[in-house]
């Protein structure tokens, strides 16, 4: 079982859909997020995805509860995350000719810059997962 929670291992992404399974109000603690994707129980892996939650936090993804140590999603990580599990816009992108891609990564770029820095980690880190050496 694995006991890393590295960018290599996970995308935010895959961790932020992860919530949805929380308690009512969509929180978790690191031991149950580390048991919802499959790290062992042990004190490493547990440690492993706290060290992963407060990056996530330092980037806007998350929030922590100091008083109940629950973790839970951000405003904008929750709209990243909904949007997600909507994900009709995927089978438009897929429909994409490779040759045209060129054209939909100058957009995505473009908004990189300008948009919203939440969104700007999240394609950057979204980036360096998907072109990461396997």
């Amino acid at each position: 079982m694995a006991t890393h929670a590295r960018l290599t291992d996970f995308r935010d992404l895959d961790l932020m859909v992860r919530f949805a399974e929380g308690d009512e109000l969509g929180r978790l603690s690191s031991s149950g997020l580390a048991e919802l994707v499959g790290l062992d129980g042990t004190k490493s892996g547990t440690q492993s995805i706290g060290i992963r939650l407060a990056w996530m936090k330092r980037y806007g993804f998350v929030v922590f509860d100091s008083k109940e140590h629950l973790w839970a999603l951000s405003s904008a990580g929750r709209r990243v995350a909904e949007a997600h599990l909507r994900a009709s816009a995927t089978k438009t992108i897929e429909a994409v000719p490779d040759e045209s891609l060129v054209e939909v990564m100058a957009h995505v770029t473009s908004r990189f810059r300008l948009g919203d820095p939440v969104n700007a980690h999240l394609l950057r880190r979204e980036f360096l997962y998907g072109t990461q050496r396997r």
